[in-house]
């Protein structure tokens, strides 16, 4: 697979209903409106020349105890500094325990800083997508939107930027998720059915015809 650009997209909600009939490891919640405008990352192309994206997930409680970086899965944070920046009642803070980070910061305010989980991008469940079926986000902020809009389009740009640095990597496990499912013809627990979800795809084009 190769990763061509660091793209958030919005999915159409038909086609994400459509894929959640099919397979239930793609999340789809009809009852949050908050979903409509959530942000997939994209966009990743395989050998047969075919999109797919990559959903980020809100960050929750459970993620708490997850590694920062595995061969499925990034956990994509900033660090804050507790005594200095805001810390919202929602917030998911962990201790630092990457030694990387932790060699950056000054040992006299060491015990200040932790980790502030924004979300986590599961490679696991990323899925076939074409251009019918996605927008492309546009980062733009402005006086005029609300406050909560300004919010999740900061997010975002967070988002993007630490994103952008693991490019690389993130196309290299993408490339041996999916290979290592086609090549076994073993769909892992967690994992999306790649070649059931292509094939969802092409029938939902004829559809649309």
């Amino acid at each position: 697979m190769k990763f061509v650009k660091v793209q958030f997209v919005y999915i159409d909600m038909d086609y994400l209903e459509y894929l959640h009939e099919i397979e239930p490891e793609i999340w789809f919640d009809k009852e949050d409106e908050n979903y409509r405008i959530k942000p997939h990352l994209g966009i990743l192309l395989n050998n047969d020349d075919r999109q797919y994206v990559i959903p980020l997930t809100s960050a929750k409680e459970k993620h708490k105890d997850w590694e920062d970086v595995t061969a499925s899965w990034y956990r994509i944070y900033e660090v804050i500094d507790i005594t200095q920046d805001l810390v919202r009642k929602n917030d998911i803070i962990v201790k630092i325990k990457n030694q990387d980070i932790l060699k950056k910061l000054e040992k006299d305010t060491k015990n200040n800083y932790r980790q502030r989980i924004l979300s986590v991008l599961d490679m696991r469940k990323m899925f076939p997508v074409d251009k019918r079926v996605y927008q492309e986000v546009k980062f733009n902020i402005n006086s005029k939107e609300s406050k909560s809009d300004k919010q999740r389009m900061f997010l975002m740009i967070k988002e993007y930027n630490f994103l952008e640095g693991i490019s690389d990597e993130i196309e290299k496990k993408t490339t041996k998720i999916y290979d290592k499912q086609i090549k076994k013809n073993k769909v892992l627990k967690f994992h999306c059915d790649y070649r059931k979800l292509e094939k969802a795809l092409d029938e939902y084009k004829k559809e649309e015809k």
